[in-house]
């Protein structure tokens, strides 16, 4: 379209530097918060197209709104929805562990595109003169370019959590107080002297978002009452700063609330933080274990006294699924087992390790291994009571070259904070796994997760592979609770029909089929829980 510079007799001068770098600036924020958006969701959602997807429509939109005629018309209620939408986003992001799916997408796609929209409006409302739009959409090029750099490349490197995500809300609100608005401008003593326009503005910014602030508050109220009061608190202070605060005033004071509430939650300094190309991983004491967790999700607990220093613990404990597998390993094969694990987390599993093992640990994350290695954090690995070895890659490639029948069993216990990576559970996968079992062999799938029932998948998914498949949901007793810290989970077991059907005398059962995922196509929508 062509720019709005009409009359403006400075309309033809070349674009001063600072211009430029409001541009680049105004740029760099909404295809930063897209990139960091899919990762903050991909960390306990799934890593797959689904997901990355939905981040891509929403910033491929905000474009078509902004630049169009007809979506200009929209963009003075947008800019005042902005605000609101950039403080929502606090709230996912200090307490994402618990919110259900759907809520969690609406809120980060829709605060992402009301955003970005804003952004974008601001941006097109400043683009200069036709003969220098080439270089207008050459800075809002690069500053696509140079977010990405910062999101994928640097932000990893530089920061040991995922902070460019507030940095980037931050930026967003300063993008905002830079660029020109769509409406007149209301200074802050209209505000205080309560004039019409001034209230009907406060209106349009506080009103929508403390509408949906409530209903996610009260969302989380019937799941965790604790949890829902921490997010009322959050959502009633950024809910002041949006009330209060307007333009530069508005990004500044965000800046300040967020610095604090980083600055408050430091004071519990993990005892190692590490962050990778596959997230974030923290070491943490909690009272008389030691603990890691990927993102937001626990992956494994170790007591610091000797009798439970090398017991099975949390998703393993010797009364669920884990122990069933391993007394039917022992039952069958008396000495010399070969066990493989996907996925290694602190070593857990080998609190089932015997003399004249021979256990592989397939691992895609270096600085896992590293960890659990690592004897001033866990000794699974170093009390190991049997031959380790550790193969470092994608469980699927490094699977291709080991030799058919290899193992007695094949534990596949692999996830990204919460999510489980689908290309682990496909028809093509199971085929793979069990193609390097030993006669009588087992696969065993730990599918617990908060948001997928994942159970009926793999049902479905084994039978379409001629595979038999048998589903266990474990709840541990008020003992195994406080004593090893058992949890709740979900587990299947997979090969040939003889092997499997071993295991329907303990408490192993069908379940109800779901989708087929394989190479092609997986349904996630399918197996939302």
């Amino acid at each position: 379209p062509t720019p709005a510079s009409g009359s403006d007799p400075t309309a033809d001068r070349s674009p001063s530097l600072g211009r430029q770098a409001r541009w680049l600036l105004a740029a760099f924020v909404p295809a930063g918060l897209l990139s960091a958006t899919t990762n903050h969701l991909a960390t306990d959602l799934v890593s797959s197209p689904f997901i990355w997807i939905g981040p891509l429509a929403v910033y491929l939109l905000s474009f078509v709104v902004a630049f169009s005629a007809s979506g200009r018309a929209a963009l003075p209620v947008i800019d005042r929805l902005a605000p609101g939408a950039a403080a929502l986003l606090w709230v996912p992001f200090f307490q994402q562990q618990a919110w259900p799916m759907v809520p969690l997408l609406l809120v980060e796609l829709g605060s992402l595109w009301i955003l970005a929209t804003a952004i974008h409006g601001r941006l097109a409302l400043d683009r200069p003169a036709e003969r220098h739009l080439t270089r207008f959409y050459v800075v809002l090029s690069a500053g696509g370019m140079l977010a990405t750099a910062f999101v994928a490349v640097v932000a990893p490197l530089a920061f040991n959590a995922i902070y460019e995500y507030p940095l980037l809300i931050v930026a967003g609100l300063a993008a905002l107080a830079l660029l020109p608005s769509p409406r007149p401008a209301l200074p802050i003593r209209l505000l205080l002297r309560g004039s019409r326009p001034a209230a009907a503005d406060l209106a349009l910014r506080v009103v929508p978002y403390a509408a949906i602030a409530t209903a996610l508050v009260l969302l989380l109220a019937g799941r965790h009452a604790g949890l829902a009061a921490d997010t009322a608190g959050i959502a009633i202070v950024s809910g002041l700063v949006v009330a209060v605060a307007v333009n530069a005033r508005l990004a500044a004071a965000t800046g300040a609330i967020l610095v604090a509430v980083l600055l408050v939650a430091t004071t519990t300094e993990p005892l190692l933080r590490v962050r990778t190309f596959f997230g974030v991983i923290e070491i943490r004491n909690e009272g008389d274990r030691r603990s890691e967790y990927s993102g937001t999700t626990l992956h494994g607990t170790q007591y610091f006294d000797e009798a439970r220093r090398l017991a099975a613990t949390v998703y393993y404990v010797a009364g669920g699924p884990m122990g069933d597998v391993f007394d039917d390993l022992r039952s069958r094969v008396r000495d010399g087992a070969r066990v493989g694990v996907v996925g290694l987390g602190v070593g857990t599993a080998l609190a089932y390790a015997v003399p004249g093992d021979d256990w592989t640990f397939f691992e895609i994350d270096q600085a896992v291994i590293d960890i659990a290695g690592n004897e001033r954090y866990f000794t699974y690995l170093r009390d190991a009571p049997a031959p380790v070895r550790m193969v470092l890659g994608d469980a699927r490639l490094s699977l291709e070259r080991e030799p058919a029948g290899s193992f007695d069993v094949l534990v596949v216990d692999a996830f990204s904070s919460d999510a489980v990576p689908v290309h682990l559970l496909t028809r093509e996968a199971l085929q793979l796994y069990h193609r390097v079992l030993r006669p009588g062999g087992i696969v065993l799938l730990h599918l617990s997760n908060r948001h997928y029932d994942l159970i009926p998948v793999a049902n479905a998914t084994a039978r379409s592979a001629r595979l038999g498949v048998l589903a266990l949901a474990y709840a541990p007793g008020t003992r195994v609770v406080q004593e090893l810290a058992g949890t709740a989970t979900s587990y299947v077991i997979v090969g040939d029909w003889p092997s499997v059907e071993r295991f329907r005398y303990r408490d192993w059962s069908d379940s109800d089929r779901g989708a087929v995922f394989t190479d092609d196509f997986a349904n996630l929508l399918a197996a939302l829980d």
